[in-house]
């Protein structure tokens, strides 16, 4: 694979969309009857089925935390925001908001779970509620603000909050709820000014509990057509812990996934590579890993890039077929720099990220390039 990269790097129109040739794949099937990893035609079928029992055996362990895990007691609500006027049992929630809302504005509940979410034995109410604008020309259900509220249930019934976040604003409002506030931002290294309707295009907005930690501890994932917020309960406190906004145009979704089958879930969050000036570019996905370190989440892009050939070569391909036509691609240039930093390929890193730096016309990729060319090993 490393010749076909070698081969990428030549030009858009090289051998390296072919992955394998007609000698490689000779070489590569008379490997595997060298190594024994194909029956001859008149093994006994008795062997075969007993090779495949134990390779079933040895090569797939299950791990045995997944496989005891419990399964979370939680009750979920949800609202219908069509309904007018709203359900009044959502509408208790409201009190712990700014009361009364703006003018423009009122306030709808969408869902509620009722779980243990903390360390307490007793179980919680997260309520996720909305802003949505009033007008005539006002789609109903659509909605621009978000809140994460978490309450006690006490034994009068009234509920007694523990904790509340304000998240996924679309733009900055000048009423204030007594709130945390959960910044939300693109993901490291995806320079895409973020710049929304008003209110968001998408109406959807939910949210589902689930111990992404492995701490036995249920965390809130919310999340949107446009982005994601997690919230775990840590060192005896509700805060966020990831949160990032993506394109609404990506070919993957959001999503939580256990690569380790260790109990402890890494979040993969896909964006696109922003192409300005070049009609017709490309815009390949770029995706972000990020893995829980002990108290929070964060990058862990190597892991993903680090033995990816086919999205390097992709990415290759892509900036010589433009390079050829323009003369210079600066975001194609500067991702290959940053895949090459992932792989630990220094030399390479280097030589892209120096031309971003001494070249580049954006200041976000020149700030970046600058940035990463500082923890190269000096040459």
């Amino acid at each position: 694979m490393k010749q076909h990269i070698q081969t990428a790097l030549l030009g858009p129109y090289s051998k390296a969309h072919n992955y394998l040739d007609i000698n490689e794949r000779v070489e590569l099937e008379t490997s595997i009857a060298r190594e024994g990893l194909l029956f001859p035609k008149a093994a006994s079928t008795y062997f075969q089925v007993l090779l495949y029992i134990l390779l079933m055996l040895t090569a797939f362990p299950v791990n045995a935390d997944t496989r005891t895990r419990k399964i979370p007691d939680i009750e979920y609500h949800s609202y219908d925001h069509y309904d007018f006027p709203s359900d009044p049992e959502g509408e208790k929630y409201h009190r712990f908001l700014a009361t009364p809302p703006p003018e423009t504005l009122s306030y709808t509940t969408r869902m509620k779970a009722i779980a243990n979410i903390d360390d307490t034995p007793k179980k919680e109410t997260i309520v996720l509620m909305v802003t949505q604008p009033r007008g005539e020309w006002v789609e109903w259900g659509q909605w621009n603000q978000a809140f994460l509220l978490i309450v006690e249930n006490t034994a009068d019934g009234l509920p007694k909050k523990k904790d509340l976040f304000k998240l996924f604003a679309s733009r900055t409002y000048p009423w204030d709820v007594p709130a945390k506030t959960i910044e939300v931002q693109s993901a490291p290294f995806v320079f895409r000014e973020f710049r929304s309707a008003e209110p968001w295009g998408f109406q959807r907005v939910s949210f589902k509990l689930i111990d992404l930690t492995g701490d036995g501890i249920l965390d809130i994932w919310a999340e949107h057509a446009y982005g994601v917020a997690v919230i775990s309960f840590q060192n005896g406190e509700f805060k966020a812990v990831c949160s990032a906004y993506s394109s609404t145009r990506r070919d993957d979704p959001i999503e939580y996934i256990d690569l380790d089958n260790d109990g402890i879930y890494e979040i993969r969050i896909p964006d696109r590579i922003v192409i300005s000036g070049v009609p017709g570019a490309a815009y390949p996905e770029w995706m972000s890993l990020y893995k829980w370190d002990g108290n929070t989440y964060v990058l862990n892009n190597e892991r993903f890039y680090a033995d990816n050939d086919e999205f390097l070569i992709g990415l290759l391909n892509l900036y010589n077929h433009v390079l050829i036509r323009h003369g210079r691609f600066d975001e194609y240039g500067f991702y290959i720099g940053l895949v090459f930093y992932y792989r630990g390929d220094v030399p390479m890193a280097r030589k892209y990220l120096q031309w971003i730096a001494e070249h580049a016309e954006n200041d976000d990729y020149i700030q970046a390039a600058e940035s990463l060319l500082k923890e190269l090993p000096p040459q």
